[in-house]
């Protein structure tokens, strides 16, 4: 045999010797070698075979390690042949920071939020640690967006992945919530409720309807019919999903009617409109908590900053009540967002570039209504939206103001995730100090206590 013949199959030889060194020692538990050997079977395909070694090879999502199949194979496109030898690449897991203030221990919320496609990649993991290297200890997820696509698989017959997506983009739940727990994160699912591009279109027969019988939109979505049982069962079927599978939280946004002018109810009577779309809203939240009461996870709500004025007109929209709500939910997440206030509202004329106002002052009326029932974290602003000066100071003044209003900890919401500037403004935290005693809850619901608005 040549001496280069005899060279070559020797390297197989120990090629393949390391690859099955690699998968008894992954099947052990034990850290594998740098690489495994693979054999194209008839049927396979470049991405089932990523899919299929993704846990043996150490990756957090299978798109990721297909990059690296392709790369260590020299591969310019997806084609293989059955016989075909593949090196698949094995990643050797990198140290994280871990929280050290943690919620479980009495510290207060400090979290981002994140969208589903963001977490879909192991790139992830970058922003999520520069966070925690400043203190943060919470993060919030989306299990289900306003455009309706739900981010990891779900058994829920009204689940969809997205338009133009024929799988979740999350491919692995449980190894997400793994690597989120190993940093000892409090982990929130974000379940946007009412507003749903992708059922209004598959389903339009459970949506709000507009005069002409067509669909309700807003920004290209549809809002389903919050009264409808049917939506709702399948909201809640997601939200103890979530529960079972060990998140800490499930959240409800978009918990609402649309603001965008429907009025299909009680068009011309203010009172009505408020009363029914409350019972609604609120029936609703009811029904999420019985069916998560077997579970030990948090329930919260998003409700809009300007609900903390109380006033007719914007419960009579909404549908959102603060002092009802806080019956059925532990904590509530106004978005208090500066820039979301109309010019000249409360004598300010750029209400975003107040951020210390159109913070502090809406915590602290949303906990005078919440009459401690349920704790108050509010969503602040993490993008440069109508803002002048937008920079790590504009961050640091609305968490200053949170905190001193007695909001329990806070959130930063970044449409697209990017928290560059925001982090600049979160200093490491205080010693934790054990929270205040609440009420508890679910024995606290009789009788109804509403407090009125501050003045």
């Amino acid at each position: 045999m040549h001496r280069r013949t005899m060279q070559n199959a020797l390297l197989l030889v120990l090629i393949v010797g390391v690859a099955a060194s690699t998968i008894s020692t992954a099947r052990a538990g034990e850290t594998p070698a740098d690489t495994l050997v693979y054999t194209v079977k008839s049927g396979d395909s470049l991405q089932r075979i990523a899919s299929r070694q993704r846990t043996a090879a150490g990756y957090y999502a299978s798109f990721d390690l297909l990059d690296d199949i392709r790369e260590a194979n020299g591969l310019t496109s997806n084609l293989i042949r059955p016989g075909q030898t593949l090196l698949v690449p094995v990643k050797t897991p990198r140290p994280h920071p871990t929280v050290t203030q943690t919620v479980a221990d009495g510290a207060t919320h400090r979290g981002i939020y994140l969208t589903g496609p963001v977490c879909s990649s192991e790139r992830v993991f970058d922003r999520i640690d520069r966070f925690v290297d400043v203190g943060g200890n919470a993060v919030v997820f989306d299990v289900k967006d306003a455009d309706g696509g739900v981010s990891v698989r779900s058994a829920q017959p009204l689940a969809s992945w997205g338009k133009g997506r024929n799988a979740p983009v999350i491919s692995n739940m449980s190894e997400l919530l793994t690597r989120l727990q190993d940093r000892r994160l409090y982990v929130v699912a974000r379940i946007a409720c009412f507003l749903d591009g992708d059922l209004g279109r598959t389903r339009p027969d459970l949506a709000l309807h507009d005069d002409l019988g067509e669909p309700w939109t807003e920004r290209d979505q549809i809002w389903m019919n919050p009264a409808d049982e049917t939506v709702q069962d399948y909201l809640i079927g997601l939200a103890v999903e979530m529960a079972q599978a060990g998140v800490d939280e499930v959240q409800f946004d978009y918990v609402r009617f649309p603001t965008n002018g429907w009025k299909g109810d009680s068009p011309n009577d203010r009172e009505e409109s408020a009363a029914w779309r409350r019972s609604v809203i609120t029936g609703f939240l009811k029904k999420a908590d019985e069916a998560l009461a077997p579970y030990p996870v948090t329930i919260s709500a998003d409700l809009y900053g300007i609900m903390a004025w109380g006033r007719l007109a914007d419960r009579a929209v909404t549908g959102q009540d603060i002092g009802e709500i806080a019956r059925y939910v532990d904590v509530i997440c106004p978005m208090v967002y500066p820039s979301h206030y109309k010019a000249g509202y409360m004598g300010y004329e750029q209400p975003a570039d107040h951020p210390g106002f159109f913070v502090g002052e809406p915590c602290r009326r949303f906990l005078v209504q919440a009459a401690g029932q349920a704790r108050v974290r509010p969503w602040l602003q993490a993008f440069p939206y109508k803002v002048h000066n937008y920079d790590d100071r504009y961050v640091a003044l609305q968490i200053d103001a949170a905190v001193e209003a007695g909001a329990e900890g806070w959130m930063l919401w970044n449409p697209s995730s990017r928290y560059d500037k925001a982090l600049a403004a979160v200093t490491p935290p205080a010693p934790v100090e054990p929270l205040l005693a609440l009420v508890d809850r679910r024995a606290a619901m009789a009788p109804t206590i509403i407090t009125p608005p501050l003045p």
